[in-house]
């Protein structure tokens, strides 16, 4: 009996949006049970956290197109244009645009796709790249369906082609309470809570992996020498920390690329279980746990290219959470087909040197960065 429970409570959170919408269809009833209310009245409680939150790139996951698309205040410089052979309205969502990328969809709600213009990559001042045009998914060109609403929205019911569509256009096969992730996208409906904030509680409990995962969780997906974005859960999972909550690092309602505050910090993280010091080190004034345990081994839009002694390194936009470092000077880092990270038989995923350490000391080797790994920390 325990075991058939666990397996239900497992298959659930695998498949939460497709049991939602099961229940949906078979139980019409259930849909009134609770309701979401939206963020504005969330904020009429919670200005602090709402004032933080919202300058974060969660609740504009996706929006409505009037024009261009605006951000708070010193956050993301936004998108200046739609696609070159578009106007403003000719798009009906903006998909993304806070801090790495946007990408665009139709009047009827299907995603833009092709060989350029079809995604707008925002300028990089860590990599020192430009605002740039790239195309996407230029295989399924020049449209396809949009289905992204799980990550992307609140209260998402994913329908397929016959319906019923957001805001009626055929092109979104789903409908949705509020665009972005919004407060109720963590937390749960809130209208109960609203109506009787002493005796109904909302959930507190962490459900990043829920969107910043990619399929099989036991599987780190790969491309180009790279992680593919949304693989932090499958990074954690391979890595020493596997058992340490998301929020034991993260702000989750502050943001980590504009305000900054969204990491607590290595003094309230890192430091706390790690308390070694490497003093030794100190010409590199801005050396810290992250430079080498977690490098920029993921992309989410653009990459740059390293020209090293062993050969070009890529560096991505998205730092790697994988944490641990190999010094086996065989091992390597991506399967032979590069589609995924590297496992060992227990599931442990190891950052290689070459993206620890190489990317700085371009004119070093593998061996010179496996024998000054080794004493690091000495």
């Amino acid at each position: 009996m325990i075991a058939d429970l666990c397996y239900f409570v497992r298959f659930w959170q695998l498949h939460a949006s497709f049991c939602t919408a099961v229940l949906l269809i078979l139980c019409p009833v259930l849909s009134f049970a609770q309701t979401y209310i939206g963020d504005n009245k969330c904020r009429e409680c919670h200005s602090d956290i709402y004032s933080s939150y919202i300058k974060t790139g969660h609740p504009h996951k996706i929006q409505k197109v009037t024009g261009p698309p605006v951000f708070p205040a010193d956050t993301s410089p936004g998108v200046p244009s739609p696609p070159a052979d578009k106007q403003w309205n000719d798009i009906s969502y903006v998909i993304g645009g806070f801090a790495w990328k946007a990408r665009f969809m139709d009047k009827e709600g299907y995603i833009l796709t092709g060989d350029k213009h079809r995604q707008f990559n925002l300028a990089n001042q860590i990599l020192k790249t430009t605002s740039s045009w790239t195309g996407y998914d230029k295989d399924n060109a020049p449209r396809k369906p949009y289905t992204c609403g799980e990550c992307h929205t609140t209260g998402w019911v994913l329908t397929g082609p016959k319906g019923p569509h957001q805001n009626n256009l055929p092109g979104i096969y789903g409908v949705w309470s509020a665009d972005g992730v919004t407060c109720e996208a963590c937390h749960g409906p809130g209208d109960q809570h609203a109506a009787q904030p002493e005796q109904v509680h909302l959930s507190f409990e962490e459900n990043c992996g829920d969107c910043h995962r990619r399929g099989n969780v036991s599987q780190i997906d790969a491309s180009n020498g790279l992680i593919r974005h949304h693989e932090q859960y499958e990074d954690l999972l391979a890595s020493p920390h596997r058992n340490i909550k998301c929020i034991a690092c993260h702000e989750p309602h502050q943001s980590v690329k504009y305000q900054g505050n969204g990491f607590k910090g290595e003094q309230n993280t890192c430091q706390i279980c790690h308390t070694e010091t490497i003093d030794h080190i100190p010409a590199k004034v801005d050396f810290q746990c992250t430079t080498c345990h977690m490098p920029r081994i993921a992309k989410s839009a653009v990459s740059v290219k390293h020209q090293a002694k062993i050969g070009e390194i890529p560096e991505g936009d998205v730092r790697g959470h994988i944490f641990r470092i190999s010094t086996d000077q065989q091992w390597k880092m991506f399967t032979n087909n590069g589609q995924f990270v590297r496992l060992n038989d227990e599931g442990k995923a190891f950052i290689t040197v070459d993206y620890a350490c190489l990317i700085c000391h371009t004119d070093k080797d593998k061996a010179w960065a496996i024998e000054f790994a080794k004493r690091i920390h000495q």
